[in-house]
This record gives C-alpha cells, sequence and structure tokens, in this order.
C-alpha cells in the first residue's frame, strides 16, 4: 500500500491533476493524528506522570493520608486506564503554571477555572464542569422573593460580591458560612451538600479546567477526553463537601 506521501507526489506528477483532487490531498496532508512536540504521548502510557496540585477543596484536599479530592480522584483514574505512576508536587498556583511552562509537569490542577490566569502559561481544559451559584437558606427559613436589601454571606475572598449587588443584595463577608441561619452564595453543589433551599437566581458560574503544557496535543486529547466521560462530578462534589 502506498504511503501518504507517495499517494501526494502520484498525484502531483501528472501535469494537470484535477482541483477536486488536488483539494483532497492537501486536505489529506493536513489531517494527522495529534503529537505532542516535548513528550511523547508513548512514553506517558505505563510511564510516570507529573502531577502538580494546588491546594482547594474539594477540589483538592491535602490530607494525612496523602492528596484527596475530586479533581485527584480524576486523575488517579486517568493514571490507572493508562497503567502509569503518578508522581505528586505540592505548590502555590503560580509556581506551578510556571513549572508547567518549562515542561517540568505534565498536569496541574486545583479547581482551576477559565477566569483564572492560567492561559499566559499554559493550555487549559475545555471547562468540564460548570459551578452555578445561587442564594439558598436554611431549612425552615423562607427564601426571599427577591433578593433587594437582603444581606447574603459569602466567602470572605470572594468574585461574587459585585453580582450580587447587581441583584440588589448586601454581600457579608463570613469567615464560617454554613454555621449561622442566614442567606449564602455558594455553588450548587455547596449548597445541596448543607441542605440549603435553594432559589432560582443565578449569581455567577465557575467553568472548571485543568492546565496541561502548550503543545502536547495528544496528552490534551487524552485528558480531555477522560475528563468528558467522567460520571457524576455533582454527586461527588455534594459528598466531599458534605464529609469535611
Amino acid at each position: 500500500m502506498q504511503s501518504k506521501d507517495s499517494f501526494i507526489q502520484f498525484v502531483f506528477s501528472h501535469k494537470r491533476p484535477s482541483i477536486l483532487i488536488v483539494f483532497a490531498v492537501l486536505v489529506l496532508a493536513g489531517c494527522r493524528y495529534p503529537v505532542n512536540i516535548e513528550r511523547p504521548i508513548a512514553d506517558m502510557h505505563g510511564g510516570e506522570l507529573n502531577i502538580g496540585l494546588s491546594e482547594n477543596p474539594p477540589w483538592v484536599i491535602n490530607t494525612d493520608q496523602g492528596p484527596a479530592g475530586l479533581e485527584v480522584e480524576i486523575v488517579r483514574a486517568l493514571a490507572e486506564k493508562m497503567n502509569a505512576t503518578i508522581n505528586w508536587h505540592w505548590g502555590s498556583e503560580g509556581n506551578l503554571l510556571a513549572a508547567l511552562s518549562q515542561y517540568q509537569l505534565d498536569l496541574v490542577i486545583g479547581g482551576l477555572t477559565q477566569d483564572s490566569n492560567v492561559s499566559a502559561l499554559a493550555a487549559p481544559t475545555k471547562a468540564y464542569y460548570q459551578s452555578h451559584y445561587s442564594v439558598g437558606v436554611p431549612e425552615g427559613i423562607s427564601l426571599p422573593s427577591n433578593l433587594e436589601g437582603v444581606e447574603v454571606a459569602v466567602p470572605v475572598i470572594n468574585h461574587i460580591a459585585h453580582a450580587l449587588k447587581k441583584e440588589g443584595a448586601i454581600p457579608r463577608p463570613t469567615p464560617d458560612l454554613g454555621t449561622h441561619n442566614e442567606a449564602v452564595t455558594n455553588p450548587s453543589w455547596w449548597l445541596h451538600a448543607h441542605n440549603y433551599q435553594i432559589g432560582d437566581w443565578e449569581i455567577a458560574t465557575d467553568h472548571h479546567v485543568m492546565a496541561l503544557p502548550k503543545g502536547e496535543n495528544a496528552w490534551m486529547l487524552a485528558v480531555q477526553r477522560h475528563l468528558n466521560s467522567y460520571p457524576d462530578i455533582e454527586q461527588r462534589l455534594q459528598h466531599l463537601e458534605a464529609g469535611r
């Protein structure tokens, strides 16, 4: 059987090749399976994966027994598929992404989102899960009909206060969410885990991603396929949050 390159040479050796044939050949020449520019995907199968992780419960949790959390579970399942061994590397998000950009790591996890500054140093996956923020109240308390003038507890460090103000609410930074009988804004999985009644407000949405080195296209394809097929993420997040 002729190779692709031999076939291309054969077509262009004729003096007047059909325009359609030439077009088909050019398309064929560009259709190559994704490859990595730094580390061959074959080396990863049965080899070692260097994973950078930054603590951010329930996505990544640092325990006495080792890493835990949703994204740790996802990566372990991927490594098992590939018959690969994982080397975990803890660090801050910024340091890990810098190491990733120099191909010292294969993947960085830690509850990263499309809104975080990932793409400057790395290639983010497509969003594999969306956290939808709403307002909830504990059982036994009536949900307000609207948020105008309502005090709503939010994490001390957050990115949702501005969106709440647009709804007329009064954000109140609170260090210990879920310990008082008050309205709270957090993702739906958090509110469900704490048995809150959830309103219909759509305050904000986080698009969750993982970070890979730029140019590792075959690796990106493998990771994205795994993420797209990973089941029951919402339920797993609720379980992890309820167990904290």
